[in-house]
């Protein structure tokens, strides 16, 4: 009796969606007191820094360069350059406002898929880069420059000036992200952890300039793939005190999974240990706010309703639940800050 080949199934998602199926994250959130919360979030420091790649031992001098300053109306705009890693050069934007008492208080602002740190800038070298902004409201760091706040808004790595030349002679607003991603897997690195990495550095820069209070508390916000970012930074830098994450927190099955993402977001190893929910769990009792749009094609509302209703319960182990808060909004892929402004000045300029 013959068979037809045309009725199997050879394609290879099926199969390794039912290896996930039937895999318990190893690390995921299960505490049942404030010890074992402290215990678990340990081990899964541990183990998140090394399926990022782990970071420096030691960190080497920023040998800061301020390269460009110029005078907005209400604020101070700086390009500066830092060095991360020995050879690693970051360049980043830092608003200083006019107004106000200093120390102001200070934000970090990450950058998605676009033209780089010009989009949280609200920097443009054509119309198209304007409406691009525009669209998605990308100048996030320009709008809490505006409120008050010292932003540094770094250029992320395999975006704007960090490309590859081959990329920088490409139309448009083409990144790095595919050859950056396979040449840091290939020395047991990521992408992401290496983003995270250039966000601590930026954090020690900031702690740096006497402007701001970086010292006692700084904030951090993006969206998209500045959300990624932010929430793995976040979850492993407790200098952060308050995270905006918009247009990310779901689920991998039901986002990078389901469908086309950039190369950049994929974590060898992560499903093993954990879901998305329990990387953001590592953020408490600090203070997180997630942002949704009830269109967003590319992270379904649903699933990030529900990684919400996961979170909820280590904030309300800790007796934090005023420290998550979520912003749902009617629309698609984009920064809304709606709640995002006072939720930073709640626990950044209120709190002493």
């Amino acid at each position: 009796m013959e068979t037809d080949i045309g009725k199997m199934e050879f394609a290879p998602s099926k199969y390794l969606k039912a290896v996930r199926d039937k895999m318990v994250p190893e690390l995921a959130f299960s505490a049942e007191n404030k010890q074992e919360f402290t215990k678990w979030r340990g081990k899964i420091s541990k183990k998140l820094t090394e399926l990022l790649g782990g970071f420096p031992e030691e960190r080497c001098p920023l040998n800061p360069q301020v390269i460009e300053q110029v005078e907005m109306e209400s604020y101070v705009r700086e390009k500066v350059v830092i060095e991360s890693s020995p050879g690693c050069l970051v360049p980043l934007y830092v608003f200083m406002p006019k107004n106000g008492r200093k120390p102001f208080p200070a934000v970090v602002t990450v950058h998605g898929h676009g033209w780089g740190m010009r989009n949280t800038a609200g920097v443009w070298d054509s119309e198209e880069e304007r409406k691009d902004i525009e669209q998605a409201n990308h100048d996030y760091g320009r709008q809490f420059a505006e409120k008050g706040y010292m932003v540094f808004a770094p250029e992320m790595i395999g975006f704007g000036l960090r490309r590859e030349e081959q990329d920088k002679l490409r139309m448009g607003n083409e990144h790095s992200c595919r050859i950056l991603s396979w040449h840091a897997a290939i020395i047991g690195k990521t992408a992401i952890g290496l983003r995270v990495w250039d966000v601590m550095r930026v954090i020690d820069y900031a702690v740096t300039r006497q402007e701001c209070n970086a010292k006692k508390k700084i904030g951090c916000v993006g969206l998209s793939g500045g959300a990624t970012v932010t929430m793995y930074t976040t979850a492993l830098e407790k200098r952060i005190k308050c995270a905006v994450v918009s247009g990310y927190f779901n689920s991998f099955e039901d986002s990078i999974l389901a469908m086309h993402h950039c190369d950049c977001n994929y974590i060898p190893g992560i499903r093993k240990y954990a879901e998305m929910s329990d990387v953001a769990s590592m953020i408490a009792p600090r203070a997180l706010l997630i942002e949704a749009g009830t269109k967003d094609e590319i992270f379904p509302i649903g699933a990030t309703k529900a990684a919400y209703e996961k979170l909820k319960n280590t904030f309300k182990l800790l007796n934090v639940e005023d420290h998550l808060d979520i912003d749902i909004q009617e629309g698609g892929h984009r920064f809304y800050g709606v709640k995002a402004f006072d939720w930073m000045n709640r626990w950044l300029k209120k709190q002493k």
